[in-house]
């Protein structure tokens, strides 16, 4: 009896090709599931990079990495996926890949193309297709590229509106064209924050007042973001009218000065022995730890501002 080929099935798919061309993840896995069954092989592995670019850097690449150290180890003799552009998009990542698979003699097949590794004339149609494939790739990055800049210039969103951060949401005007505008559920909670902030000029404090006041959770991470964000002076990548201001520039500019220098720099080899083991007793979040001018190091919840005292 003939000894069943073992393969690993390798599936991929950026977000952008899955809209233009339709080849996802399902479609691509059904097809190679037909292609195993119709030439008696056995699927051992899956490796799948969703949303991944194929001009991306094999180490970017978690499933490809994945496949790669399985190689290694013998768990397959060959790998299958539907076409070369699926696999690689650049020539230079390709051949860095092919030399880890021909020192374990690890093979591939695109199922719906055609190629002779075995031939020189076969192996410059590989290249060729691969630089094309770059090619390609290149340009649509260029296109992408171009389109973002249009929209960040005429003040519309490059994603969706969960993604503006508080303060901003995306709005259809009368011609049906997307733009950020203020939020109306959270313009006024914006303005009091901002004003808050820079009349008692602390984070922690701000985000308690926040919780107080609107009870709402607001981690000092998000009220830096918040704070850092240029569109609440209306400026975004370059534009300074890209949306409907909080503030002006110098009012920002003075939040960022407040901001900076309440920066505390940790004291020079000091050891923090609690860090990251000690969680707030009402939310359960990990405590920071401080220190204060007698030595005594503390141990703080941002939103709670819940001390414990471990003498240092």
């Amino acid at each position: 009896m003939d000894k069943v080929e073992k393969i690993a099935c390798y599936i991929r798919v950026s977000t952008q090709e899955q809209k233009l061309h339709g080849i996802s993840l399902d479609a691509q896995r059904d097809a190679l599931i037909r292609y195993a069954k119709e030439h008696n092989l056995k699927i051992v592995a899956w490796y799948e990079d969703e949303g991944i670019s194929g001009r991306k850097l094999i180490r970017r690449r978690p499933a490809l990495q994945r496949m790669l150290n399985d190689a290694k180890t013998g768990k397959f003799d060959r790998i299958i996926f539907i076409k070369l552009d699926r696999y690689f998009r650049s020539v230079g990542e390709y051949y860095e890949c092919q030399k880890i698979l021909d020192t374990h003699k690890v093979t591939w097949t695109a199922t719906e193309e055609r190629y002779d590794l075995t031939t020189a004339s076969g192996r410059y149609w590989v290249t060729q297709k691969l630089a094309m494939a770059e090619y390609e790739a290149d340009n649509t990055g260029e296109r992408i590229k171009l389109v973002n800049e249009y929209k960040i210039k005429t003040g519309q969103p490059l994603t969706g509106a969960q993604s503006q951060g508080i303060g901003y949401t995306v709005h259809k005007d009368a011609e049906g064209i997307k733009r950020v505008v203020k939020d109306t559920d959270t313009m006024d909670m914006c303005m009091g924050i901002i004003n808050y902030f820079i009349t008692h000029q602390s984070k922690a404090q701000t985000c308690r007042w926040i919780y107080d006041k609107y009870g709402i959770d607001y981690s000092v991470n998000s009220l830096t973001n918040f704070l850092t964000d240029t569109k609440i002076y209306g400026h975004y990548r370059g534009n300074d009218s890209y949306c409907e201001p909080y503030i002006d520039k110098a009012t920002y500019d003075k939040i960022q000065e407040i901001l900076s220098s309440s920066v505390k720099k940790t004291p020079s080899k000091r050891a923090y022995l609690f860090t990251g083991l000690i969680t707030c007793p009402d939310c359960g979040k990990t405590l920071t730890s401080t220190v204060n001018q007698t030595g005594i190091v503390n141990y703080r919840c941002n939103t709670y501002s819940i001390y414990i005292y471990a003498c240092i």
